[in-house]
C-alpha cells in the first residue's frame, strides 16, 4: 500500500488554528459563570435546586424577575447605585483633569514627586483606609449619607485616574495654548475649550473606570452607608444572597440586571475607550 503523505498545508493551518482554538476554549471558561447565572435566573424554584442540574428549556421564564422587581428594594438600590455612581464619575473626573493638567505642565513646584505618590496611594487595599474615611466622613457629618459615599469614591480613584490622565495632557502641544493666551483667552478659557476637548479619549477611559469602580464597590459602601435604605446595589445584593429577602433564582435575576448598565456603556463607549487606551499608552 503507498504511504499517505500529509499536505504540507495541513500542518501550517493546524499551527494557524492552535491560537483560536486556545482563546476559544479560554473564552468559554470565561463567559460560562456568567451564562450559568443567566440561565440559572430563569429557572423555577423546582428547577434551581434540582440534582443532577437540569438544562432543559422547558422551566425557563422570568418570574424571577418580576420577583426582584416586586418583592425586593431591588430599585431603591439601583437609584442609589446609579446617583452615587454618576455623582462620583462627574465630579471625580473633573477634578482629577484639572490635577492631572497642573502636573503635566509642572504648574507646581515638586510635580514628578507627586505624580509618583499618585500612583503608590493607588497601591494600597480599601481596607486599608476604609476605617479611616469613614472616621473623616463621620466627623464632617457626612456618615450613612450619598454625598458622604461619593467622596469617599471620588479619594477611592482619583489617584489612577490623575496618573492615568496626565500622559494625555503631556500629549497636548503647549504651543497651542500659548496661542490661545496670546489670542487673550483666560486659563479656564483655555483649560476648557482648547485642552480638553484634545483628552476627550481620555476622559472617555477615565469617566468609565470611575464609573465601574463605584458602581462595582461593596467594602466601602457597606462601611459609609451601613445596611440602611440607601444602600447601594453592590450591599444590597449581598442582603439578598444571604437570605434577606429572597431565594438564590431571584438573586441570580437581580445580579443579571445590576450588570446590564455597566455592559450597555461599555458598548457605547468601546471605541473611545480603546482610542484612550492607545492613545495613553504613548507619552509625549
Amino acid at each position: 500500500m503507498p504511504d499517505i503523505v500529509a499536505h504540507p498545508r495541513a500542518g501550517s493551518l493546524l499551527k494557524l488554528a492552535v491560537p483560536y482554538i486556545i482563546l476559544a476554549v479560554l473564552a468559554a471558561w470565561a463567559l460560562f459563570p456568567l451564562a450559568w447565572m443567566i440561565f440559572s435566573s430563569l429557572k423555577s424554584y423546582a428547577a434551581l435546586y434540582r440534582f443532577p442540574p437540569s438544562f432543559s428549556l422547558d422551566d425557563l421564564g422570568f418570574h424571577n424577575y418580576r420577583d426582584v422587581i416586586t418583592s425586593t428594594p431591588f430599585l431603591s438600590f439601583l437609584k442609589s447605585s446609579a446617583i452615587v455612581a454618576l455623582a462620583s464619575t462627574i465630579l471625580g473626573t473633573t477634578i482629577a483633569a484639572m490635577a492631572a493638567y497642573v502636573l503635566a505642565r509642572r504648574l507646581v513646584r515638586g510635580s514628578g514627586a507627586l505624580t509618583k505618590l499618585l500612583l503608590i496611594a493607588y497601591i494600597f487595599p480599601p481596607i486599608l483606609v476604609a476605617i479611616p474615611l469613614f472616621l473623616v466622613v463621620n466627623l464632617v457629618g457626612l456618615a450613612n449619607t450619598q454625598a458622604g459615599l461619593v467622596l469617599v469614591h471620588i479619594a477611592y480613584t482619583f489617584p489612577f485616574s490623575t496618573w492615568m490622565l496626565i500622559s494625555f495632557f503631556r500629549r497636548v502641544p503647549v504651543e497651542l495654548e500659548e496661542a490661545a493666551r496670546i489670542d487673550g483667552a483666560s486659563n479656564l478659557t483655555m483649560f476648557f475649550r482648547i485642552t480638553l476637548p484634545l483628552v476627550a479619549p481620555g476622559l472617555v477611559t477615565v469617566a468609565v473606570f470611575a464609573f465601574i469602580s463605584s458602581w462595582n464597590e461593596f467594602l466601602l459602601s457597606l462601611i459609609i452607608l451601613g445596611a440602611g435604605d440607601q444602600r447601594t446595589l453592590s450591599v444590597g445584593l449581598y442582603s439578598l444572597v444571604g437570605g434577606e429577602f429572597a431565594q438564590w433564582g431571584t438573586a441570580m435575576a437581580a445580579t443579571t440586571l445590576a450588570i446590564i448598565p455597566t455592559l450597555l456603556l461599555f458598548l457605547a463607549v468601546q471605541n473611545r475607550m480603546a482610542a484612550g487606551l492607545t492613545a495613553g499608552a504613548v507619552k509625549g
